[in-house]
């Protein structure tokens, strides 16, 4: 039975708070896609997605390039999942990093792990951290019948 789109918002909301890693995707120069999985972290407002990386990796240059990730959040045992068009990605410093850094450390210590120093994302170390402004959210579920080609998008 395919679930309500109550239950599948519900279902976003248990991942928004539970999963640790999620996919992202941004396309390369050629046009092709590129995927990549990443620590996932979020502001309480889900304004913005986090992450660290370096610049030089292939989703980095394309952020740079583009400006734009696509975030699918799943669990691979549980149906359901929750979509992500996100704009504006880029490199942070500033007040910006120290804003992302706290939010960073704040999972940290949920998680029993020591915070991060500025240092991790700032100078000679190859990490970088990362944000992108989340332009849309959305769930997916299947709808069968005449003339519905057999999925249609459910937004929240």
């Amino acid at each position: 039975m395919q679930p309500t789109l109550e239950q599948q918002i519900a279902r976003a909301g248990e991942l928004l708070a539970t999963v640790r890693h999620a996919a992202m995707a941004t396309v390369n120069q050629d046009g092709t896609p590129h995927n990549t999985p990443f620590m996932f972290m979020r502001d309480a407002g889900l304004e913005h997605v986090f992450w660290g990386s370096h610049p030089d990796s292939v989703h980095s240059q394309n952020v740079l390039r583009t400006g734009q990730i696509f975030v699918v959040l799943y669990d691979a045992f549980e149906r359901g999942g929750l979509f992500m068009q996100a704009e504006d990605a880029r490199m942070l410093d500033g007040q910006e990093l120290e804003h992302a850094l706290a939010i960073h450390n704040g999972l940290r210590v949920q998680r029993g792990q020591d915070e991060l120093p500025l240092s991790y994302y700032t100078g000679d170390s190859p990490q970088r951290m990362w944000s992108a402004r989340i332009a849309k959210l959305w769930v997916n579920g299947a709808t069968r019948g005449a003339g519905s080609g057999g999925r249609a998008a459910s937004r929240c």
